[in-house]
């Protein structure tokens, strides 16, 4: 056999099975991909089916709010003065709010006034008593935590689903206490669903899940996603009906938790088809790439050529297959593949310099990225490239801010200020390490710290008692350099958040809820050297430390709370060991 049929063939042949492989390995690839896609394109869809009837919720909730702070309202359910239903109840009223039920019931858990219309027949209905059992004294939808509380979301009442919201009845002042509740209810009629599927241009369908309700084909469907939503999985599911159509399915449920409706969603598998013409023309590229590569080694190679370039090609797939950059190919002649050869060599040891410079930044990258992230986040950013926001149902934040260190700048110069806080923020670092807890941030003279995060423990709350104490004592060690008493106040609070990465070029880990607001309001509403907690923080450690309970106060967008100052540990035998570094 001829030296160009072996060429051809052992140029061909190896070259026609690799684009196989790569035409298997990209089209699955692709395949893979574009079906997270359609699957990621389906619950985007579901999602805003939801967040559409959340606006409506929405909407029925800022005018429930409207009409239940209203002190015609709120003298109403007292004197029950006739001039008031006249006023502001007639079937106008209902039309132009669209609402089917408002119903005004007192603490006692008597209905004061209730109505029910019927919007297509555009008359008055009698309430069902499906309802107004649930409007009884002790009735959940009829207790509130505190003021700024309502009830929003589906009940079913009968055989129909209605959306209700039910704030408590207040003066126009948003003060208490309340005199009852008012229920204002729309229900989820054909017409809504209609609506729904206008403005989120969607084919969407709602099936209710009462007994017999469903057809044998979803009935399958609907078990499978409760038994997500009980294993706290994401409670949708994307189903392909056809290579045309795709179904995604997600449940509703009601006030008290109990799944009421199946959607369904039908989408057209855009994504899908997109997906095949890319593989078709995947396949057509690589086919054409390797006839086009055939041709050219036919034409360009001859004896000679090709004996030394494959003896090259083959030490350099060697050097690339073993990632030994000291290796050199062999440079022999004073042709064009000798100089070749010389300038792979001077290649090979260029690129082993930088690879070596590469590999120390690398590291010092690596190191910096641990000084300013959590070690779990920053291995997710170096491996990912991204950070995706974890949710924490139980995490203790702290808030601390130095007492009069504003005064200090009298008689002290900027650099001196700069450095006294950067030796105490240093010894709080200590502390933080010592305790294993995470530091989010400081804002000039604040320092904020976190426990339960990103790594979950079961002790958040007390390691951040035990920092607090330890805070206080930094704190007083320092009060000698100032010339004058320094004081910390701190603030401590438990509950949800949110945590995750801001930001592309210059990181930054922080936290969002409403539980990091309201330590940040324990921090400004706290005394100086004294340690505020929250009644969730002071559950947690009531049995461990000392307590002392302030009493009820005025925190800004949370009305009034109850609140403790943290003293110190209760057993006697227990005390706050500060690190040696941290010491003044």
């Amino acid at each position: 056999m001829k030296l160009r049929q072996k060429t051809l063939l052992l140029t061909t042949l190896p070259l026609l099975g690799l684009l196989a492989l790569l035409f298997s390995s990209f089209s699955a690839i692709l395949q893979g991909s574009y079906a997270r896609l359609e699957e990621q394109d389906a619950q985007r869809n579901l999602q805003r089916v939801e967040e559409v009837l959340a606006g409506d919720l929405m909407q029925m909730q800022s005018l429930t709010e409207d009409w239940a702070a209203w002190n015609d309202t709120f003298a109403f359910i007292q004197d029950r003065n006739p001039d008031y239903i006249t006023s502001n109840l007639h079937k106008y009223a209902f039309e132009s709010l669209r609402l089917n039920f408002i119903i005004l019931v007192n603490p006692q858990g008597e209905i004061v006034y209730g109505a029910g219309y019927d919007l297509a027949a555009r008359n008055f209905v009698p309430i069902p008593p499906s309802l107004s059992q649930q409007l009884t004294a002790g009735s959940p939808l009829l207790q509130f935590p505190h003021l700024a509380y309502h009830h929003e979301g589906l009940i079913q009442v009968d055989d129909q689903i209605l959306l209700v919201v039910v704030e408590p009845i207040l003066r126009s002042d948003a003060t208490g206490p309340a005199r009852g509740a008012l229920l204002m209810g729309r229900y989820l009629s054909q017409a809504v669903i209609d609506s729904l599927a206008l403005r989120t241009r969607l084919n969407l369908t709602l099936h209710p899940l009462s007994q017999g309700a469903l057809t044998p084909d979803l009935q399958p469907v609907a078990e499978s996603l409760t038994a997500r939503r009980e294993a706290h999985h994401t409670p949708t599911l994307i189903k392909p009906q056809s290579a045309d159509t795709l179904s995604g399915f997600s449940l509703w449920a009601d006030l008290y938790g109990q799944p009421q409706l199946l959607l369904e969603v039908q989408l057209p598998r855009e994504v899908h088809r997109q997906g095949q013409t890319s593989r078709h023309y995947l396949g057509l590229a690589l086919l054409g790439a390797w006839l086009i590569s055939t041709a050219g080694i036919l034409l360009l190679l001859d004896r000679v050529i090709l004996k030394r370039v494959l003896s090259l090609s083959q030490e350099v797939q060697h050097i690339g297959g073993t990632n030994d950059l000291s290796l050199r190919v062999r440079s022999e002649g004073n042709d064009e593949l000798s100089y070749l050869s010389q300038n792979i060599n001077d290649m090979l040891g260029e690129l082993q310099a930088s690879n070596e410079k590469l590999a120390a930044e690398q590291q010092k990258a690596e190191q910096l990225l641990l000084n300013i992230l959590p070690a779990p986040i920053a291995d997710e950013l170096m491996q990912t490239k991204a950070s995706i926001p974890q949710h924490f149902d139980e995490v203790t934040i702290l808030f601390a801010d130095i007492v009069g260190f504003t005064g200090l700048s009298r008689h002290l110069s900027p650099i001196q200020l700069v450095d006294l806080l950067n030796q105490v923020f240093s010894a709080f670092d200590d502390l933080a390490d010592h305790w294993g807890l995470e530091k989010i941030k400081t804002i000039g003279d604040a320092y904020m710290v976190a426990a339960g995060l990103p790594t979950p423990r079961p002790d958040h709350a007390e390691a951040i008692a035990e920092m607090a104490l330890a805070m206080q004592q930094v704190v007083t060690s320092f009060s000698g350099t100032t010339g004058e008493p320094l004081k910390i106040r701190i603030g401590i609070n438990t509950g949800v958040v949110v945590a995750g990465v801001i930001g592309t070029k210059k990181f930054i880990y922080d936290l969002w809820g409403d539980a990091v607001n309201v330590a940040s309001r324990m921090e400004s509403s706290s005394a100086p050297g004294m340690i505020q907690v929250t009644a969730a923080t002071y559950e947690r450690l009531k049995d461990k430390y000392q307590l002392q309970q302030r009493g009820r106060i005025a925190v800004k967008g949370r009305g009034e709370m109850d609140t403790f100052w943290l003293q110190g540990p209760r057993s006697p035998h227990h005390c706050s060991q500060i690190p040696a570094a941290s010491t003044v």
